[in-house]
């Protein structure tokens, strides 16, 4: 069984892994198709050695970049990857293209969002998919359009498919629960245009002095906005979950990050201007603060380093959505099978 898999998103890679390593198990043959976007081809061959990876185009950042080589030319790059590969299903996330020269194709494809709030993309994933998957939030159900029982990023942060390794701190001289972890996403996205280029700089002179600090920086070209003493973090990091995992606080201004960092049990804030409702999930379990007026961020960080703002246990709180929410994976590979 010949399956096609698009990656646009350095977070699909980490939500299709685990299913990619279950069909491999199943003697499936599988290509990857990955956008060339900043460190998304390194992070891909990093977490897939020895997959059949091709590149498709080019993601630069600027709107006409992402309309016209992310969409226009990739639709033309693909057609000619799956008219060789004569794939039997496709299965993407987050875009339409690959359902789009599929469902030309006559072959069935399988799409995953969590973002309905894009209209536009909501519409083109609904008419060119065999089926359209959302996260539990979703309620739209349809003929072709469903959901699963969970967020997206428990595909690969549930215990069944993510253990903490304590060493992973360690190695950057890192005490458990003893330093911040902050993501600062770039704003050249559809997604954030709008939000302001590196939010958390601005304030960055004002965190607490006595804890420190890694930063998860996709622009590494700002990093000069940024003290000296934080820790930069290079990509591929090796098990950057972990690093999240055992911080005392994540903020995030990237709203992926902010919900990876909650559903791993950590007290994350979110400090960008998308209002989304598989973030209001997290806020309603108590995990994950949203606010996007950056001036009041640093007194946030500082109440909850110094317990003024209560949480659930770590361990406590994932054992329980664990027992609500169903194996993400397992749902794949069933829709999969559903569909030959």
């Amino acid at each position: 069984m010949k399956l096609i898999i698009d990656i646009c998103h350095p977070a699909h890679v980490n939500f299709f892994r685990p299913v990619i390593y279950l069909l491999k198990k199943n003697e499936y043959q599988i290509k990857i198709t990955v956008l060339d976007r900043g460190k998304l081809p390194a992070i891909a061959n990093n977490v897939f050695p020895g997959f059949d990876l091709q590149i498709t185009n080019k993601h630069r950042g600027t709107i006409w970049s992402i309309l016209f080589e992310a969409n226009v030319l990739k639709f033309f790059k693909l057609f000619w990857i799956c008219y060789k590969f004569k794939p039997d299903i496709g299965i993407s996330a987050g875009s339409f293209v690959l359902g789009t020269v599929l469902k030309i194709q006559g072959i069935p494809n399988i799409q995953f969002d969590d973002d309905p709030e894009r209209n536009a993309n909501l519409f083109l994933e609904s008419i060119t998919a065999t089926k359209l998957f959302f996260p539990v939030f979703y309620s739209n159900i349809s003929r072709n359009v469903g959901k699963y029982n969970a967020l997206k990023e428990w595909s690969y942060l549930s215990p069944r498919h993510f253990i903490p390794d304590p060493n992973i701190p360690q190695q950057l001289g890192l005490k458990h629960k003893g330093y911040i972890f902050i993501r600062e996403v770039s704003v050249g996205t559809l997604n954030y245009l709008g939000q302001g280029k590196s939010l958390i700089a601005s304030i960055s002179s004002l965190f607490p002095q006595q804890i420190k600090v890694i930063l998860s920086l996709e622009d590494k070209s700002t990093i000069s906005n940024y003290p000296v003493e934080w820790i930069l973090l290079r990509e591929p990091v090796m098990d950057i979950h972990s690093l999240m995992y055992f911080s005392k606080v994540i903020i995030s201004s990237g709203d992926s990050m902010a919900r990876e960092g909650a559903i791993l049990g950590v007290p994350s804030i979110y400090c960008g201007i998308r209002e989304m409702a598989a973030n209001r999930i997290m806020i309603e379990k108590g995990m994950l603060i949203k606010n996007s007026n950056i001036t009041e961020l640093p007194q946030i960080v500082r109440n909850v380093i110094d317990g003024k703002v209560s949480f659930e246990d770590q361990v406590s709180f994932r054992e329980k959505i664990t027992n609500e929410w169903e194996d993400v994976p397992t749902f794949i590979l069933n829709s999969i099978n559903s569909l030959i």
